[in-house]
């Protein structure tokens, strides 16, 4: 028998944590947009779309003539984030439905979970999916706010 309640509350738990952690992310953005550059930005730029807020961070990072090892970081895991915010698009505005298979010999029935976007039908989440990019964002955002917090500790510091 398929225990579909347990796995529903897999999903539920799986899916917040995702969406929370890609939450972080934009939150890191809006505190780069507010600490990075020199002039004053973030009420212009705080309302830009997330991929776009991304890349003018990075311009800003890259812009900068002292490279340090904590900007890197930042540059690469935003680039990373910017990659899987479909993901999260498709999570946050989409049904989880259930997919029902009977084997026409044997009669067993197989029953499958997954997100998909109806209009990207290219985009299908299945639970290990959802567990590996769940993993992946929640790192991505926990090496992001570590790297933000060096980066800045060390442009206050040098006034860079």
């Amino acid at each position: 028998m398929h225990d579909c309640k347990n796995e529903l509350k897999e999903w539920r738990q799986l899916v917040g944590a995702t969406i929370l952690s890609f939450g972080d992310i934009e939150l890191i953005t809006l505190k780069c947009l507010s600490r990075l550059p020199s002039d004053r930005i973030f009420e212009s730029t705080s309302k830009l779309p997330f991929a776009t807020r991304i890349d003018l961070i990075i311009e800003i990072i890259e812009g900068k003539r002292k490279k340090l090892k904590s900007a890197e970081v930042i540059v690469e895991k935003l680039k990373r984030a910017k990659k899987l915010v479909e993901y999260r698009n498709v999570l946050a505005h989409n049904p989880l439905v259930v997919d029902i298979y009977k084997n026409k010999t044997t009669g067993d029935i197989a029953v499958e979970h997954l997100i998909y976007a109806e209009r990207k039908k290219k985009k299908r989440i299945d639970i290990k999916r959802l567990k590996e990019l769940s993993l992946e964002v929640e790192d991505i955002a926990s090496e992001l706010y570590t790297a933000f917090s060096r980066y800045v500790s060390i442009i206050d510091k040098n006034n860079l």
